[in-house]
């Protein structure tokens, strides 16, 4: 009885997945180009705006490959609209994973584009956002071997390195918070093209919409740990001592909790901001010669890599501060949901921030140094 009603079953889903019905949206799906992901970059033509669209394309025999456009345009909706008499399908957006930029176009300015996506009901907040070094089509037309499609490939990786806490969070609906509110900046995570692959090579830095500079691998990995996300994180540090063949001892360690406490207050006129950042971790990689059994060697481990910690840190804000001229850590809207002004102007609070100070201290304590491997 069992086995006769296990084969009805099997029939009855055999049956269904040839239906009429299935091979209909089989073809509806057929005639749609799902877009997953979109390039723009600048013309030579004035206003006019390059796109580059990419749409997966199931082959009948259910293999996938990769159809890319390209189509110039002032806005989005007209690249979209030329670009669509070049495809015998219906182009639409509900499945964008990534948008790219040029870094031409984003010293320019993004925003026109990226809100024009914001208000396109098709396409949801989520998406990430990357400048690239160079023109976005290069990087969503090269070739890439043993990666799966461009979108996908783009996607996880730009995904794996947020969670990871290398890079800071960023998509569409942040991005446009930041570049909107006068009291912070976006960034975006830079891109470069390997010759097999593509290299996540620090953030671009904005100025309201505008890309102002760059922050490097290990710049980037010192600002995502300023916005105090409590994740996986790796801190790294030289030792006094000598490691294996005469090269410097080395120390790693992985956080397994971070708090952040932001203080403000106003010295004559001038906004003065203590950030303070309290660290527990363990040591997963330890080069020197010293016994992490003893209580002193570890503290002088602790101390060790505050400072470096502290120094990077230092260095990011002085560069964000005084040479891009951009506030990605959002000081000025911590100055304003303090009280210190009902609402902040934007011009007002690039002044305050140029001169305001800005102090970084930070206390680790290593919980472990059993994870050595």
């Amino acid at each position: 009885m069992k086995r006769w009603l296990v084969w009805v079953l099997v029939l009855a889903v055999v049956g269904s997945g040839c239906s009429p019905n299935s091979r209909s949206k089989q073809k509806l799906l057929e005639r749609l180009g799902v877009i997953s992901a979109v390039g723009y970059d600048m013309t030579d033509k004035q206003d006019f705006k390059l796109g580059t669209f990419v749409l997966p394309n199931f082959t009948e025999t259910g293999k996938e490959k990769v159809d890319v456009l390209t189509a110039s345009g002032r806005t989005s909706k007209e690249m979209r609209f030329n670009m669509s008499r070049m495809s015998e399908r219906q182009l639409v957006g509900g499945q964008i994973r990534v948008v790219l930029y040029g870094d031409e176009l984003a010293k320019e300015g993004i925003l026109p584009l990226s809100d024009t996506l914001f208000r396109d009901a098709e396409i949801g907040s989520q998406i990430h956002l990357a400048v690239v070094d160079g023109r976005a089509v290069d990087m969503l037309t090269h070739r890439y071997p043993d990666k799966p499609s461009v979108d996908i490939y783009l996607y996880q990786m730009l995904r794996k390195e947020m969670e990871q806490n290398t890079i800071p969070l960023s998509n569409l609906h942040l991005f446009l918070h930041d570049a909107y509110n006068a009291g912070a900046d976006p960034v975006l995570p830079y891109l470069e093209l390997g010759q097999e692959d593509v290299i996540l090579n620090g953030v671009a830095v904005f100025n309201e919409d505008r890309m102002v500079g760059r922050l490097s691998g290990e710049e980037t990995r010192a600002l995502a740990y300023m916005y105090g996300r409590n994740s996986v994180g790796a801190i790294e540090a030289n030792v006094d001592e000598s490691g294996p063949h005469g090269t410097p001892g080395r120390a790693v360690m992985m956080y397994l909790k971070l708090n952040r406490k932001r203080e403000v207050s106003v010295v004559k006129g001038i906004p003065h901001f203590h950030l303070l950042y309290s660290i527990d971790g363990g040591i997963t990689e330890y080069t020197g010669e010293q016994n992490l059994e003893e209580e002193p060697v570890v503290k002088q481990l602790e101390t060790k890599l505050a400072d470096k910690l502290r120094g990077q840190m230092e260095r990011v804000v002085e560069k964000l501060q005084h040479e891009f001229h951009s506030d990605p850590l959002g000081f000025g809207e911590l100055y304003r949901s303090r009280g210190y002004v009902k609402k902040l102007e934007e011009k007002t609070w690039r002044k305050l921030y140029e001169k305001a100070k800005i102090d970084i201290d930070v206390k680790i304590t290593i919980k472990q140094t059993g994870m050595i491997h």
